[in-house]
Parts: structure tokens; C-alpha cells; sequence
């Protein structure tokens, strides 16, 4: 039987990692194990790892319902990190050099409003780009329980952006900015307490048991201060991942548990090395978040293997990667022709690339956007698009009007834009 699951694993780490649905019916797959066979083949991969496998990069986080978390080096990842190491380094250096310059100021501006509206999006709290600089940079004062959020986002943002040290009180206090005035009574801490104090379960998976929560909180912080310390490069890469799906996995929290975790990750990159991890996170998953959950459950069902986790965040930040480096590039080529788009134009057209699934309605941009407007404003805005030659105009023999993206526009491939 080792044989097959060495096989299997042999195949989980050629081009595709394989999901267990794979493993058990894909014929692409050429191996099948049955559902038994499954779950002695995780035992399996956890044997290689207490035999040292080099295959295998096992983690010293503490866990509480399998043995360990890790994650498998096979074509599939590496092959992701390799573009995304390639990609991260060539927007780094082009944003490098605007520092001090407006536009400098502007790119980032627009990145962490992004970052914002996207971790409010992940998690269904409605805002748009207006809302945001009304209360962000109007000062205007909140009118609701999500005008608070965003307000504390802002407050959580500018917190970890002094970089303070990653330890127990200054996470304890990132929560309380995060989570200050929008906390049912349940959902509070006990006074003098840094976690929760009773279970919690999402989604079917329970958070780790309260009496455990500080031991292995306190392996995270270790972890992850000594890899700060080292600044690794090959480590680098990994970690704001992992102190994610971490906080994700101990649910330390009885709310905020999403929101900390993602603000968790841009905090600790921006510990580390900036060039390998644009603060783009919240933003890329916010345009697939269905998948996000999926990943997170592909690897919490695979006894901790975060491979799947790591692979959709490398693959979905080299995409909102490509996205920013194809709006600079259309960017360029209207300012060619004495045209600007303004913020807004950007930001709608970006969401516009993201969500492209072909041609489609003023309707579809709506709904694939998430966006609230008129049916008269989407088209003006959508013809507008196609005055400055991004989008095309299609004929049908209906009256509906189509709308389709100029491939000559695109200079950089998206999955879901065939060039």
C-alpha cells in the first residue's frame, strides 16, 4: 500500500497538486485511491514528514487537531512563486521609482483604499471607493456600523504601519482597533484577557480549544520573529501566508478572526522584505473569495496541508499583479494621446479585467463588479471606455448592447483574458 500512496504523492506534486476529489476520481489523476485509502494516505504524508522528507516543509506551530501544518514543494507551487518572485520584483522596482515622487503617493493610496475595500468585501460589509475618501480623507463623520469598520480599518492600517514588534499585546491591541464599537456582548473578551474564553466553531471547523489558545499563539509568535529576524528570502515569501492561515486556524477570536489574519499578513510584510509582498492581499481575494473558503477547507479537510492555501494566495496576487501592470500600461498609452483616466475610471475598469468572463451587459459589469449604480451611469461609464478604445461595442441581433475588451489594450495575459 505505501508504494500506491508514495505513487499518489508522487502525482500530487507534478504540475497540479491534486485535491482529494482528484485523487479518489479523476482519471487525469492515474492513480485512485478510495476514501479509506484517502485518509490513510494523510497519514501516510505524515510519516514522510517525522522521517525529515525533503519533500515536505513542516512548520513548528503547535497545533491541536493533527500533528502538524506543512506544505509540499511540487511544480505546481513552485513554479507559482517562481512567476510571483519574478513579478513582485518588477513592481517593486517600478513603484521604486516614485518614491517622494506624487505618484508614488498616488499608486499607494489607491493599493491600501483596495486593500481596504477589499477585506470589507471578503466579509459582506458593503462600501464604495466615495464612501471611503469621505471618511478617510474628508474626515466625514460615521453614520453606520460599517462607516465604524472602515474607520477602524484605517485606524488598524496606520497602527501596523509603524511597524511595531509582533507579540501578544500589540496583537491584542490591533483587535481592539479593529473590533472597537462593532462587538456584539457575546462576541467581547473578558476584561484582562487577550483571547477568547469559551468554543467557537465556523463552518464546521472548530477553533482551537480555548485553554490551548496561548501556547499556540505564543509558537506563532516565536516563529515568526525568528524568521523576521533571519529575513530569509526563501522564508520571506511564506510567512505573512502562514501567520494568516494560522490566526484563521486558532480562531483566537470570537469575531474579527478574517479581518485580523489578513491584517496580520500585510503587518508582518511589512516587517519583512516589502519586494516580496505588495499589500495587495485583501484585494486579490476579494475577487474570488468563494475560493479563498475553499482553499482554507481544501487545507484544514488535508490535516493542515496548506499547500492549497499557499498556491490560490500566490496565484491570485500575481493575477491583482498583472491587473495593476495592465491599467499602468493603458494608462500610458492614453496619456499618449492627451487622455486621463481619473481614479474612479481605474478603479472600475481594474474590477472590469478581474472579473472578465467575455463579452457582457452593462447588467453583468454590475453584478461581476459588485457595483451600485444606474443603469444610466453604467453605460455611461462603459461607453466612456470605449471612446478612450479599451472597450469594443458588439452587435447582437438583440437589443441588448454588449460590451468587449479591446485585446490591444491587454500587454499582460490574465487567466481569465485569452489573448
Amino acid at each position: 500500500m505505501n508504494n500506491k500512496f508514495e505513487d499518489a504523492f508522487k502525482v500530487q506534486l507534478g504540475p497540479k497538486y491534486l485535491t482529494e476529489k482528484e485523487l479518489e476520481y479523476d482519471n487525469s489523476a492515474g492513480v485512485f485511491l478510495s476514501p479509506y485509502e484517502y485518509s490513510q494516505y494523510l497519514l501516510y504524508k505524515e510519516q514522510l514528514i517525522e522521517n525529515k522528507d525533503k519533500r515536505i516543509v513542516k512548520l513548528p506551530l503547535k497545533t491541536f487537531n493533527h500533528k502538524c501544518i506543512y506544505f509540499s514543494i511540487g511544480d505546481e507551487l513552485h513554479s507559482i512563486v517562481n512567476s510571483y518572485l519574478s513579478l513582485t520584483q518588477d513592481d517593486y522596482s517600478s513603484n521604486k521609482l516614485f518614491i517622494g515622487d506624487r505618484l508614488s503617493t498616488n499608486i499607494y493610496k489607491s493599493r491600501i483604499y483596495s486593500e481596504i475595500e477589499g477585506s470589507l468585501n471578503v466579509e459582506n460589509v458593503p462600501t464604495t471607493r466615495r464612501r471611503l475618501k469621505e471618511l478617510l480623507e474628508e474626515d466625514k463623520t460615521p453614520e453606520c456600523l460599517n462607516d465604524i469598520i472602515i474607520k477602524n480599518m484605517d485606524k488598524a492600517i496606520k497602527y501596523v504601519e509603524t511597524a511595531p514588534s509582533f507579540n501578544k499585546e500589540n496583537l491584542y491591541h490591533l483587535y481592539n482597533l479593529l473590533s472597537e464599537g462593532c462587538l456584539k456582548d457575546d462576541d467581547k473578551l473578558k476584561v484582562g484577557e487577550y483571547y477568547r474564553y469559551d468554543t467557537v466553531e465556523v463552518g464546521g471547523y472548530k477553533g482551537c480549544p480555548h485553554s490551548m489558545i496561548e501556547e499556540c499563539m505564543d509558537s506563532l509568535f516565536s516563529f515568526a520573529n525568528e524568521q523576521l529576524k533571519e529575513k530569509k528570502a526563501s522564508s520571506m515569501m511564506y510567512l505573512p501566508h502562514v501567520c494568516h492561515y494560522y490566526i484563521l486556524y486558532i480562531h483566537p477570536y470570537f469575531d474579527y478572526n478574517g479581518r485580523i489574519a489578513r491584517m496580520v499578513s500585510y503587518w508582518i510584510y511589512l516587517l519583512g522584505d516589502k519586494k516580496y509582498h505588495p499589500p495587495i492581499i485583501s484585494e486579490a481575494i476579494n475577487q474570488t473569495k468563494n475560493n479563498y473558503y475553499h482553499a482554507i477547507e481544501l487545507s484544514r479537510d488535508a490535516h493542515n496541508d496548506i499547500s492549497y492555501f499557499l498556491l490560490y494566495l500566490f496565484s491570485m496576487s500575481c493575477d491583482c499583479i498583472l491587473c495593476y501592470q495592465n491599467l499602468e500600461f493603458i494608462e500610458q498609452l492614453l496619456k499618449n494621446k492627451g487622455e486621463l483616466l481619473t481614479e474612479t475610471d481605474s478603479n472600475y475598469l481594474k474590477k472590469i479585467m478581474v472579473t472578465y468572463n467575455g463579452k457582457f451587459t452593462y447588467l453583468d459589469f454590475l453584478n461581476n463588479c459588485k457595483i451600485e449604480m444606474t443603469k444610466q451611469g453604467a453605460l455611461k461609464l462603459l461607453n466612456k471606455y470605449v471612446s478612450y478604445g479599451i472597450l469594443q461595442e458588439v452587435e447582437t441581433p438583440s437589443k441588448s448592447k454588449l460590451f468587449d475588451l479591446d485585446k490591444k489594450m491587454i500587454k499582460y495575459r490574465l487567466k481569465n483574458i485569452k489573448l
